[in-house]
């Protein structure tokens, strides 16, 4: 019972230590995807896929044990949510830092870099998830220089 009043006391710390972050985030999901219909700050911006598209839909296909979707949307969402995991038992149930953190984020990111050169190649830009969204900040810009997506 120790144990369990622990863990939520750090839950507790950590959301009161970081609840105005916690709004902005929400509220700008909310705002962007009323507006433009997706949140990905770099597509909103740009029109083309982050090296992370597909990972949301990925984790909500993971949660639903869809793993033919997890594949298609992005299948990095599987050692992301491991190392996810691995963080929250550090901190959560053991309460002790995170070993190779640092390493583990820079081969996760090096991975996911990999594969969203190779999603660009085999997909862009008509293959979803990495397919160019028109509607984007850049899009005047791009017509005034004449180069088209």
């Amino acid at each position: 019972m120790i144990r369990i009043m622990n863990v939520f006391h750090r839950v507790k710390t950590d959301i009161a230590n970081n609840y105005k972050g916690i709004i902005i985030v929400i509220i700008y999901f909310i705002v962007t995807h009323i507006l433009f219909g997706y949140v990905c700050p770099f597509r909103l911006l740009t029109g083309i896929p982050c090296p992370a598209c597909g990972l949301t839909r990925a984790g909500i296909s993971l949660i639903l044990l869809d793993f033919d979707k997890v594949f298609f949307y992005n299948p990095m969402i599987i050692p992301i949510a491991v190392f996810i995991i691995y963080c929250v038992i550090c901190r959560y149930i053991f309460d002790v830092p995170v070993r190779f953190a640092s390493a583990i984020i820079v081969i996760l990111s090096i991975l996911l870099f990999i594969l969203y050169y190779y999603r660009m190649v085999k997909m862009f830009p008509n293959h979803e998830p990495m397919e160019y969204v028109s509607r984007n900040l850049f899009s005047p810009i791009y017509r005034l220089i004449g180069f088209n997506l």
